[in-house]
């Protein structure tokens, strides 16, 4: 390894450095799922949340490409193991409108 590449690693590990990637876009309706996310904030915050796959830690920010920024509060049936980002809407015109692949920055919980 360079150490261009472990420089980088640790800026990233301690959120200086943001993971931008390619990401699969989803929304789904909060009115359709329990009360509380997986880290239990209640499903109707006002605040911008998100589920995401499990390569993306609870409490993470993640900067959406020409969507905005949401906190990681919730894991999804069916999101994998990689490369999804599900953000919570309050309608299924918004969940559809979302659907498709954007850059995601992923910035570390903390």
């Amino acid at each position: 390894m360079s150490i261009a590449i472990a420089v980088l690693a640790v800026l990233t590990a301690f959120g200086v450095v943001a993971d931008c990637r390619e990401m699969k876009i989803t929304g789904y309706v909060r009115s359709e799922h329990g009360p509380l996310t997986f880290d239990e904030t209640p499903i109707w915050t006002d605040e911008a949340i998100a589920a995401a796959s499990w390569d993306v830690p609870i409490g993470a920010r993640v900067e959406v490409e020409d969507v905005g920024t949401f906190r990681i509060a919730d894991r999804g049936s069916g999101l994998g193991s990689s490369g999804w980002i599900d953000i919570a809407v309050w309608t299924k015109a918004e969940a559809y409108a979302l659907t498709g692949t954007r850059r995601v920055c992923i910035h570390p919980p903390g």
